[in-house]
Formats: C-alpha cells, sequence, structure tokens
C-alpha cells in the first residue's frame, strides 16, 4: 500500500497542475490500474470496480481519467482485438507478445532491440517521442494444447 500511496500523491499533484480534480474515484480507479498484474479494458476496470469496492461506476467516468493519462502519456495502450487495453506507465520501457489464442500477454524487454531502433532514428534524423512494440503470435502453451 505504501508505494500505491506514494504514487498517489504525485499523480494527484500532476493532475491538480492541470486542474483536473482529484477524487476517490480517481484513487479508485489508479488503484485498480496500479495494482493490476496485466492490461485491463475499461469494462474490466468497471467490473474490478464494483466487485474491490461494492459501487457502481459509469464508463464515461472511467474513460475521462483514461483518456488524460493518454494524453499525460502516464498509460500504455494496446489494442486486443478492438479492444482497447491500458496500463500504467510505471516501469522501464517494455514491449509485449500478445498470444493470438488464449489472449496472454508477455512484456520483455531487449537492449539489442532498443539500441537497433535508437540507431534507425539516427540514420532516418527522426527523434522518437514514444513507441510501443508489441508481437502477436501464438504463446508455447497454446502451441502444446495443437500437438
Amino acid at each position: 500500500m505504501e508505494n500505491f500511496d506514494r504514487f498517489y500523491k504525485r499523480i494527484s499533484s500532476f493532475m491538480s497542475e492541470f486542474n483536473h480534480k482529484n477524487s476517490s474515484i480517481k484513487e479508485k480507479i489508479l488503484s485498480i490500474l496500479y495494482r493490476s498484474q496485466k492490461h485491463l479494458s475499461a469494462h474490466e476496470i468497471q467490473a474490478d470496480f464494483t466487485k474491490i469496492y461494492g459501487q457502481n461506476i459509469s464508463l464515461p467516468t472511467i474513460y475521462a481519467l483514461l483518456n488524460f493519462l493518454d494524453e499525460c502519456r502516464l498509460c500504455d495502450i494496446y489494442d486486443d482485438d478492438g479492444i482497447k487495453k491500458y496500463e500504467l506507465n510505471l516501469k522501464s520501457h517494455h514491449d509485449h507478445l500478445i498470444c493470438e489464442k488464449c489472449g496472454k500477454v508477455v512484456e520483455f524487454h531487449d537492449d539489442d532491440i532498443e539500441r537497433r531502433q535508437d540507431k534507425i532514428c539516427e540514420e532516418k534524423n527522426f527523434e522518437v517521442i514514444t513507441h510501443t512494440m508489441i508481437l502477436y503470435g501464438i504463446c508455447g502453451d497454446c502451441l502444446l494444447k495443437n500437438r
């Protein structure tokens, strides 16, 4: 809990600077995102909110915060078969492997890939602001099931 409290103190201060009002609802949404071990859709956040806090929350309320986080580059978004999934951008940069059969997401970081991307940008005189790499395929568990 201590880590979330520190995180929330910093992000609530940041939100205040942009006249984005803090509320217990936003704190609870951020807590769900902070503690999640996976990427979440707005519907999953809504379901977790109801399950954890025993309260209903509207999707527009969730999307308002998610859009703010996205605009400020405080979250990463990826598309899962037409559904946007979100995760807080708290860790160092990482990329994703996504299984097309079961939807499992594996995060990874590879220094060689990162250096190569930097070199390509340098060669092309291109300044990267942010990037996302997602590799879609079939995970080992699903491959074993199909044998």
